[in-house]
């Protein structure tokens, strides 16, 4: 049984090119009848999300089998519900195209929801131990930003025993203008301490600098498994020493504080 992997990240046995008219197109290259295929594509915009459909449209034409699909980033996993009235629900619309391609496996990274695991059939959710464990200062404190990381708290402390308290945040968001409101619970327990914030993703970096703002600690970390940074890295250097994140959204960062933990895991 010969098994070949398709890297649409890396264009690992795939050609990727758009027409002039801006029509993306791919080129398998060497995936024969017979082989077992599995893709890695981190879904970061529509124009990749079409190329991977495209892909497993042709390695169905090659009659090579599509086993396993491998979703570093899954763009539409923050859109989980409808927020406001006449939204489009993405997650739902894109997770109905990532089954159409009818794989057997599919694997999330650190998905920002779990819905994503109702929708998309055989989905498994692979965790973000690897950067927790990447943590290094002693006698820690994590913080917690939301409901969600509160969840992920038992799994935190197994993997890095550096994690010794937990301090929780109160946050909510106005679905109609997006505007933040946070408090950090008990923030008089970070002062002077090695502190470290845990989340799925990072965008614009609000979320962390509200929380950076109510804490005093001797140093801060912030690990993030999706680190999109929208907003550059200028406001997140004053309050944080250290970034910790994959690069399942992106492999090139413009900061000195951060460190990347490479996607990589075993199938």
């Amino acid at each position: 049984m010969n098994a070949k992997t398709i890297n649409l990240n890396k264009g690992t046995h795939v050609k990727r090119f758009v027409f002039p008219d801006n029509q993306p197109h791919v080129i398998l290259q060497d995936i024969n009848e017979g082989e077992h295929v599995t893709v890695i594509c981190s879904i970061t915009d529509s124009n990749i999300l079409l190329q991977l459909l495209q892909t497993a449209n042709a390695i169905g034409h090659a009659k090579a089998l599509k086993k396993k699909l491998i979703i570093p980033y899954l763009m539409g996993a923050r859109f989980d519900r409808l927020m406001v009235t006449g939204d489009s629900f993405d997650l739902e619309m894109i997770s109905s195209l990532i089954n159409s391609m009818q794989f057997e496996q599919v694997f999330l990274f650190d998905v920002h929801s779990t819905v994503a695991l109702q929708f998309i059939s055989n989905a498994v959710n692979i965790t973000n131990s690897e950067l927790v464990k990447s943590y290094k200062k002693e006698n820690a404190v994590l913080i917690c930003p939301d409901k969600g990381a509160a969840k992920k708290v038992s799994d935190y402390a197994e993997w890095n025993p550096n994690l010794t308290e937990v301090v929780y945040c109160n946050k909510s968001r106005d679905l109609g203008t997006g505007a933040i409101t946070l408090q950090v619970m008990e923030p008089e327990k970070c002062k002077d301490r090695n502190c470290v914030i845990i989340d799925d993703l990072c965008d614009g970096g609000g979320t962390f600098l509200a929380i950076a703002q109510q804490v005093q600690p001797a140093h801060l970390t912030l690990i993030v498994t999706h680190g999109i940074f929208s907003k550059g890295f200028t406001a997140l250097e004053k309050p944080f020493n250290e970034i910790i994140v994959s690069d399942s959204y992106r492999d090139e960062f413009d900061s000195d504080i951060i460190q990347v933990v490479p996607f990589c895991h075993s199938f």
